[in-house]
Formats: C-alpha cells, structure tokens, sequence
C-alpha cells in the first residue's frame, strides 16, 4: 500500500530518531552502484595503496572468487555483497542469478536464478547494471537481462514479487544489453528503459517508472522525448537543490534530464549528444557534470565532449544552465569524480582530465597513467582514486595541486573491467570480467551511510500548501471485464511534496471499457482488448492512470474493420498498421520505422499458461530479402526464419540455450498458417516444456504431424502470447490470428 502523508512524517521522524543508534551496530554499505551518495566517494580510512592480485604475503588481497566475474558492479549491503551472474553459463538451462555472498570470507550465502527470455542481450552482457539495496527493508531490486524486475529479499534471497517489464510496459531487451539502474528513494523503487507501450505511450520512449517497493504496485509513470536514438544504461543520482528534490538521470534522447522523484513530473532537460548517454551524470550539489563520446548535439562534426551545468528554481521555475563545456573529450562510459572543487575524469582512451569544477579549466589534459581503454567508473576513497580499466590493468592515484601522482598500479592479464570498484567496511572489491577480489590492509575504517541520507533538506512543506499535482495509484493496471479495481489518489505541491488528500476527489473515466463510482473502477462484461483512461479532478488539478481489459482465453482476431491493433496490445501500434491485403485486412509490421527491424508484441497477461497460438502468415520480398514470422508462447517463440528458410522454436534468441530448428521453405506472397502450442509436464519432481509448432500453406488441410518439436527443462511457466516479427526491408502480414487454451484431445 501506499504511505499516507502521515505514515510518510512518522516513518521520517522515527528514522531521525533513530539514526544514532542504528549507525552503531550498522554495517558501513554501499547500497548503490556509485556508493551511498551516488558519486563514487566514501568516508573511510586505512585503505591500501597498492595491492597485488596474484596474492602472497602482503598483497592485500583477502579472498577471490574465481567464478564470479562479469561486467556488474557489485553492492554491499549488512555484510553481504550482491551481484547479477550468469547462471550454468553454456548450458541448455542456462539463465540470470542475483548472488549473495559473505562480504568478509567471500563465502555465498543464496542464489537466486530465473531464465531469460525473448531478449537480444548475449549471455555474456548479463549483469550491466547493478542491484540496488534497500537498507530499510533489507530487499534488493534487480532489472535482469530481459528487462524481468524482481525483488528479493536479501537475507533469504526469496522473490517476494516481480514484474515482466518487456511483456506489461513493452520495454526492450537489446543485443547491447543496455539494462538500466534501478534506484531507491523512500517508499519507491524507480527504474527506466525504452519503452514502446500502448495508447498514447505506443511510440519508443525512455520512460521512468516507480513501484511501491513494498508491494510492486505502479506508482507513476513518466518519459522524456519521444523516438530516441539508442537504449542507454546511465543511472540516476537524487539531490536537493533550491529545496527541491530532483532525480537527474542521461536518457536515451542524448539529453540529461532531471525529474521529481515522489511524481516523476520532468523539470529539465539539457541536449549533450545526437545519440543516448551512457556515462552516469556526476552530481553535486547544483552542479550536474557529463560526458559522452558521440556526436554533439550543436555540432556533428565533432565527437565527444564534457560540461558542467548548474540547477535552480523550483517546480516550474525549475532551470538548468551550461556551465562550461568542453569539446573532444572523449568519454563516454566512465564516471568521474569531484575532489576538493575539481572533477577528475578518465576518457575511452584511459587518458586522466582534471577540471576546474566551477569554470572547466583544464588543469590536467589527456595524461596517460595505466591502461588504454576504460569503462568503469572512478572510486574517490581514503584520499586516493581507485581506477581499474578494461584491458585489465588498475592503478592508484593521488589527488595533488598540480593533477595527481600514481602510487600504484599493474594488470591482469586475460581479463578486463567493465565493473567500477566499491568500497563497503573498510574493505575495497574489485570484479573483473573473470573474477572478483576483495582487498584490504585490515586498518579500514568507514563511516556508516545510508542511500541519499546526505540530502539536504528540502524547502519546509508548509510553505506551500496548494495542491498544484494529482497523483492516480495504481497509475498502470490490467483486469478482466467484470473486473474491479480501487484508487488511491495522492496529492503534491509545486515542489513535489505530498500534501493531505481533500475528501471531493472526482473521477471520471474515457473509454468505453468501464465504468467509474467514487474511487472504483468497474470493466464492462462484454468489454475487450481495450483500454480507459482514468481522470481524478482535485481543485481543479488532474491527475492520470490507465487500465488494459483483457478477456479470458479464448481470442480471435481478424482485424475486420479495424484501423489499428487492438489498443490493449503492448508493442503493437507503432510498428503495426491495418492493411488491405487479398481483399482482406490483415495485421502488417511496416519496415519504414528506423531500428524498427525486430518487433514483439505482447497480449495480455503474463500469468497465461498452456495455451495454443495460431496466425495466418505471410512475407513479402524486397532486395531479395524475406522476413521472419513468429508467433510467441510462455516466452518461446516459433519462427518462420526468411532468409534461412527454417522453422525455429528457441526463448532466448541471442544464447539459444535451447532451440530447435528444420529446414522449411517457403515463398514469398503466399499464406501460411502456422500454430504454435505449449505444454508444462510432469517428469518425476521436475516440470519440463514441450513446444510444438506446425506450418502448412492456408489453402491446405491442417496436417496431423507437427513440423518442429522442442523441449525445456528449465522451463518457462507462464508468460503472455504475442507476436515477433523482423524485416528489415520487406513487409510481413498476419491475420486470423487466435489463441486458445490446450486441448488435450490434440
């Protein structure tokens, strides 16, 4: 449930009364990728300045793990490290694991896997981003590789709810493997993809989405511009500025871009590059400083640059202003960090830049100091920075008044860094892509902190009590028709802070789906693959949430008299347009659409299970190129593969893990119908898959033989039908599709 304004003081309250003591017993965490204050810095002392990572006497190395390497950056949270992992790497079962290990012997406490599907990330970019902890709760939150968002809880490492964000909010899994970060902020958990939606929302987007993190449930939902140019991994960093909370964030758009985090209202936004921002923007105090490696948004011609931009004003008077800004810097991925009024920045090259904070001067340019690609971000600890670079070489550096002097540094050989190291207890981790390290001199000491604790304070609420927002919980929803669901409505002022609710809340509701009396929402019996949208009025402010109806199985589509996909389908109506096709209208995937290539299209709910799919499908062919088809089922995907001319049944289309394949051709303009049927069975105590997928030409009796057979024993449960598509250059038609559940005559 959602914190009444009152639970919200009370629960503030007790945590400053608190504090004291808690910070006694605490453990000194790092919550979050860049650390408790989000920029890469602890309060610590006694850390090593050097350390040797083959071991031995007086290396420093306490313990290694030489099965948990990758590309995440590792938490800390009670004692305990947490990272995502590849799970039985190589094999038919193999997946996504959340690892939870002692943070002090390297000793793993749980593991959590889960499978990967409909996703384009290699098995080898698994774990791009970084859990989140929740030192309130003790939970963790994880975006895996397929954009599933699951919390767990940290002790037990049990999944206490998650969400498929690819199927309900149509966010994509791409082959860069570009997961973002998920963030914490009171009783929120925040995250943020490309999104191609439904309704208004059906273009790609990054958006940002909040969850109770408690419960799960769909708090608000928020975006930036439309059609951006890439998927990016940037995380967000929460500050006050001007009394204001802000949660600042590089997007997709190439922009950098600043929201409210309790409303997700957007406040600002600055144009940094033509392309998506990787790099995490470094925040301190009003003082916002990125990079990229691209072209420049005011000019192509050059690549790469870095600027400082300063924040002000509130609510709508919120601004965002240049700084300074320097031009071929090339620095795309690295984080930097601020030292005593300057920003130490490391390039793609691994070149050291030191900038004065305030004007941009360059007090040290491209200074060679360790390796020649980097990746990771920076660690400012103990008066030293910690680098570690991807070719796998690392090196300790001291701030100076001239630049910095290198006290330390070496190289692993066979192994890189694409993780950023961490500092938790007074002990440092280092995880390459092959291993991970723990190293310490054991004199570490290091303050307790917790997320965002170091905020300053924001504007006092009671200087501004006017409603100026209105919130609807849950702000995204799916029911059946006959269906009913309940409304909270939350309220806020300019500065994004919650106010009392009024008693005279009105709703009303667009659409035809359902209907609304006071708070409830009801979904017509005979309403289908629709959608409404909710309106709650508060002195003469509105607020938005909106509900998809979906019937129970059985579906049949036919497109008759229809101009666009049924508007409760995820992922459909960008991409998909209705089409007169044999003198029938038919669902068509358009390849006029930039990076419009592949396409998934999601249904309904994704607690479905054990049902039939079947279309009518057909391809055309332009510069000798035909498509693939598919149709998808609990997160399998039968495709009707163009240019090979096979049939292929696979779930995880850039490992396939499993996957079965026949030869199977086929014409171009000609129909096909395919059907594609799962079934979950019983084989002892495990639960296996048994896929199945026919295709036969549309004017032909249905054979009794199925062309291709597959099976999984790490099975996918359950998941929403749908439809794939990829065609570059030619068209792909479908029609007739329906989905039923399985008949156990067949």
């Amino acid at each position: 449930m959602n914190l009444t304004l009152r639970d919200r003081w009370l629960w503030s309250l007790a945590s400053l009364l608190l504090m004291p003591s808690m910070l006694l017993g605490q453990t000194a965490d790092w919550p979050y990728w860049r650390g408790p204050n989000m920029d890469g810095t602890a309060e610590v002392t006694g850390l090593p300045d050097d350390w040797d990572p083959d071991g031995g006497e007086g290396s420093n190395v306490v313990w290694k793990r030489d099965d948990l390497g990758g590309p995440c950056t590792p938490i800390a949270m009670n004692g305990r490290l947490y990272s995502i992992q590849r799970y039985l790497a190589g094999t038919a079962r193999e997946g996504e694991r959340v690892v939870c290990i002692d943070a002090a012997s390297g000793e793993t406490i749980w593991e959590n896997n889960y499978n990967v599907w409909l996703s384009d990330v290699p098995a080898e970019r698994v774990g791009w981003s970084s859990v989140v902890g929740d030192q309130e709760s003790g939970n963790i939150y994880v975006l895996g590789a397929c954009d599933i968002f699951l919390c767990i809880d940290g002790e037990s490492g049990e999944t206490l709810w998650k969400v498929p964000l690819h199927e309900q909010f149509g966010m994509l899994s791409t082959y860069g493997g570009r997961t973002n970060f998920p963030i914490v902020y009171e009783d929120l958990v925040i995250i943020s993809g490309i999104i191609i939606n439904w309704g208004d929302f059906a273009k790609p987007n990054h958006r940002l989405l909040a969850m109770n993190k408690n419960t799960g449930e769909f708090v608000w939902f928020s975006g930036t511009r439309d059609l951006p140019y890439d998927t990016t991994y940037s995380a967000p960093s929460l500050v006050t500025v001007d009394g204001q909370r802000q949660l600042i964030m590089g997007c997709g758009d190439g922009a950098v871009w600043g929201f409210q985090p309790r409303t997700g209202k957007p406040l600002w936004n600055y144009q940094l590059s033509r392309r998506g921002l990787f790099a995490t923007p470094l925040v301190v105090g009003d003082m916002v400083f990125c990079g990229h490696s691209e072209e420049n948004a005011d000019d192509a011609s050059v690549m790469g640059a870095v600027a400082g931009l300063k924040i002000s004003g509130r609510g709508a008077d919120t601004k965002v202003s240049e700084m300074w800004k320097q031009l071929e810097v090339v620095s795309g991925y690295s984080e930097p960090v601020y030292v005593d009024g300057r920003v130490y920045w490391v390039d793609d090259r691994c070149k050291m830049w030191v900038f004065d904070a305030e004007t941009g001067e360059a007090i040290v340019e491209r200074k060679a100091f360790a390796g020649s690609r980097q990746r990771s971000a920076l660690l400012y600890a103990d008066g030293k920075i910690y680098v570690t670079t991807e070719n796998g070489r690392w090196a300790i550096v001291e701030p100076t008044e001239d630049g910095f002097d290198v006290l330390s540094k070496g190289r692993i050989r066979d192994t890189g860094f694409g993780a950023s190291p961490i500092v938790a207890d007074g002990r440092l981790y280092f995880q390459s892509t092959t291993a991970l390290y723990c190293v310490a001199s054991g004199e570490g000491k290091q303050t307790p902190q917790t997320l965002a604790g170091g905020l300053k304070p924001e504007t006092p609420v009671e200087e501004d009590t006017e409603i100026a927002q209105v919130q609807i919980v849950p702000c995204e929803g799916l029911i059946q028709p006959g269906e009913s669901v309940g409304y909270t409505v939350n309220v806020y002022n300019t500065n994004g802070q919650q106010l009392e609710t009024p008693a005279d809340v009105k709703f009303s509701v667009v659409g035809d789906g359902a209907s609304i009396e006071g708070n409830k929402l009801t979904a017509s019996k005979d309403a289908a693959h629709t959608g409404v949208q909710i309106t709650a009025e508060v002195n003469g402010h509105t607020g938005h949430a909106r509900t998809r109806i979906v019937p129970p199985l059985p579906w049949k589509f036919t497109f008759d008299g229809m101009t666009d996909p049924p508007l409760s389908w995820v992922g459909a109506r960008y991409r998909h347009v209705i089409r007169d096709i044999d003198g029938s209208a038919a669902l068509t995937k358009v390849n006029t659409i930039p990076k419009g290539a592949r396409s998934r299209a999601w249904m309904g709910p994704s607690d479905l299970s054990e049902y039939t799919i079947s279309a009518d499908v057909r391809g055309s062919r332009m510069n000798a190129q035909l498509p693939d088809i598919g149709l998808t089922a609990h997160g399998y995907v039968l495709d009707l593969m163009g240019q090979s001319q096979q049939l292929q049944i696979r779930t995880w289309s850039a490992q396939l893990r499993m996957a079965e394949s026949v030869k199977f051709p086929w014409k171009e303009d000609q129909w096909y119908r395919m059907k594609f049927r799962v079934d979950l069975e019983s084989e002892g105590p495990a639960t296996v898959a048994v896929l199945r997928g026919k295709v036969w030409p549309r004017d032909e009796d249905e054979p009794k033989e199925w062309t291709v057979t597959a099976r999984d024993e790490s099975p996918n449960l359950a998941s929403s039908p749908g439809l794939y598509g990829n065609a570059k250059v030619a068209e792909l038609y479908l029609d007739n599709i329906e989905v039923v559940p399985n008949d156990d005559s067949e």
